[in-house]
């Protein structure tokens, strides 16, 4: 609390018309901040950015040693995609339908035993039951080859989000975990600016309006935030309420981390 007011004691309302309200002190700051970390532990094999890159949605951050996988996706893709145990039992089974046509003519002439019927059938629903199984492994292993590729993608680390990358904690050829960071990416659009309002003006800041925001290193520059939060929440000891404002960066040429006026 004694935090709070010592805030607020910097948040100094400065002398505006009566319509208008001008905070002192605020601080422009990423819309987030995300600790990059890798989904399973592994040997790092090569970090494709560094501190204060660039970095869009999706874009590959990091690759761990996948060698033994790649081993393991060569083989159940031939053995997935290999139709030669298919087409093999599929031949016999043509050659035993037509013998098992004749034997039953044979047999309805009376030329021949009801136990030669017997075995060629028997040797047909053995063929069939082998085509079954065949089929069932080459499955199988298409199912395995969709396992071995969703544990190489977690072996590449990909960024979630548009931002800049504000620290690097990993290089090729060490050893990462899931425990730690191997970096950060900064949010910069939007911008984020938090601000306190006095509760008097509860019923006058909305969200959706727009505030105009200067930065501290731009003083001459107006720019127009929007309300995107405003506390419902209220701080007795100030008097004041929380109102977070979008700032949007869409060149990011704005910094985050510096101080700002606002006006209401």
């Amino acid at each position: 609390m004694l935090q709070r007011m010592s805030i607020i004691g910097l948040l100094m309302l400065g002398t505006a018309p009566a319509h208008a309200l001008d905070i002192r002190s605020c601080v422009v700051m990423p819309s987030q901040v995300v600790e990059i970390a890798v989904e399973v532990p592994g040997l790092v094999k090569s970090v494709n950015v560094g501190r204060g890159d660039v970095v869009k949605e999706g874009d590959v951050l990091l690759k761990l040693t996948d060698t033994a996988l790649q081993a393991q996706v060569a083989l159940a893709t031939r053995r997935a995609s290999d139709e030669t145990q298919i087409t093999g039992v599929d031949a016999r089974i043509k050659v035993l339908e037509g013998q098992l046509e004749r034997v039953k003519t044979l047999y309805e002439r009376e030329l021949i035993a009801m136990r030669e019927l017997d075995r060629v059938e028997a040797e047909l629903i053995g063929l069939y039951q082998e085509r079954d199984r065949v089929i069932a492994d080459r499955d199988l292993a298409a199912i395995e080859l969709t396992r071995i590729n969703a544990l190489l993608d977690q072996r590449t680390v990909i960024s979630p989000v548009n931002g800049i990358v504000t620290s690097r904690n990993a290089d090729a050829g060490e050893y990462a975990d899931e425990q730690g960071a191997v970096m950060s990416i900064a949010t910069l659009d939007p911008l984020y600016v938090e601000i306190f309002v006095p509760q008097d003006m509860a019923n006058q800041v909305e969200i959706g309006a727009e505030i105009e925001i200067r930065l501290e290193t731009q003083p001459d520059l107006a720019h127009t935030a929007v309300v995107e939060v405003v506390d419902r929440v209220f701080d007795a000891a100030s008097g004041t309420f929380g109102v977070r404002l979008s700032l949007p960066n869409p060149g990011q040429s704005l910094p985050a981390g510096v101080r700002c006026t606002a006006r209401l």
